[in-house]
């Protein structure tokens, strides 16, 4: 059995404390297995419980998922990674909704009560209840894109990987990221040299689609060794990687905390769209495909053998990559 149907069948939702609970303690015994050093880092008095594989201080890249998964939502969550205008106005799209449930709301109360703070008031919660019920409502039951794809991609990494290359490598499972990002922006705050300077690559939503973009932050690609991340990627059992900066990008996820950071998303590409993700967030959210995860594992294991081999002297930036587009 694989990562992806092992995590889907034992652990299909991972929202509430002790499915979270029971997914670390499974996930912890899974590194140990391997023979990685594994342990649950609380941070925020405990409010955000981050995975931690390896030594993220010492390692040369570390690789990232999140564990957590979202509120079901009754439209799903669109992700059109390099077409910024189409991003906007769906964004944009969702907002009218809410603001349309709060009108009606409001006009309603007006006809009702006569009383137009009175109306106001209902008409602010109303709009305010449904974006809680976006972030924090009840658990979305299928969640094998988002981000069980990108967590089995992370385990696949660990399992290939040869030991004598894994002091060069780290993998984290952050928390709370469909909440706002905010186990791995805790970790980037009490980790400010990792924050900075480490080169880290997460995989959000790996599972559907033909297209492996891979996104990084100017800094990252700043790097030397970047050039042999995008080296790894190269196209082949059907799959067509695309590397790109953050010019005309537009991806959020637990990459974002870090100045070095990179995003690995799976995207079909449809005329006019262009690269898009669908049905995170809803009940179809059913589907992962394992090559794509054997693919990004074997291009992470195959980038990690060639940073094993790179003299040290050589690792750091390179001021000519630096701002590519």
């Amino acid at each position: 059995m694989s990562y992806l149907q092992d995590i889907t069948a034992r652990f299909p939702v991972r929202k509430r404390d002790e499915e979270k609970e029971a997914f670390r303690k499974w996930a912890v015994a899974q590194g140990k297995t391997l023979g990685y050093s594994a342990r649950v880092e609380e941070l925020a008095r405990g409010r955000h419980c981050n995975v931690v594989f390896g030594s993220p201080e010492h390692a040369q890249v570390i690789y990232t998922a999140h564990y957590d998964t979202p509120a079901r939502l009754p439209i799903p969550n669109l992700m059109t990674p390099r077409n910024i205008p189409m991003f906007a106005l769906y964004q944009l799209g969702i907002i009218l909704v809410l603001l349309l449930a709060a009108a009606i709301a409001f006009v309603g109360a007006q006809l009702l009560m006569r009383n137009a703070s009175l109306s106001l008031i209902i008409a602010l919660v109303v709009y305010y209840a449904l974006l809680l019920l976006m972030i924090a409502g009840p658990a979305n039951p299928n969640n094998v894109n988002d981000n069980t794809s990108g967590v089995a991609a992370v385990m696949e990494t660990m399992a290939r990987m040869p030991k004598e290359q894994r002091e060069k490598a780290a993998f984290i499972l952050f928390d709370n990221e469909e909440k706002g990002r905010l186990g791995s922006r805790a970790f980037a705050a009490a980790n400010p040299k990792i924050k900075k300077q480490t080169l880290l690559i997460n995989m959000d939503c790996v599972g559907v689609g033909e297209h492996i973009l891979v996104i990084g932050k100017n800094y990252a690609r700043a790097k030397t060794e970047y050039a042999m991340l995008e080296q790894s990627f190269t196209p082949r059992d059907g799959l067509q990687p695309h590397c790109y900066g953050v010019t005309g990008s537009v991806c959020n996820s637990d990459h974002q905390a870090f100045r070095c950071g990179v995003v690995i998303v799976a995207c079909r590409r449809k005329k006019g769209m262009g690269f898009y993700t669908t049905d995170i967030h809803t009940r179809r959210d059913t589907q992962a495909d394992q090559k794509n995860l054997d693919y990004i594992a074997e291009s992470l294991c195959d980038f990690t053998a060639k940073l094993y081999n790179l003299p040290r002297r050589l690792t750091g930036k390179s001021p000519l990559r630096y701002n590519k587009a």
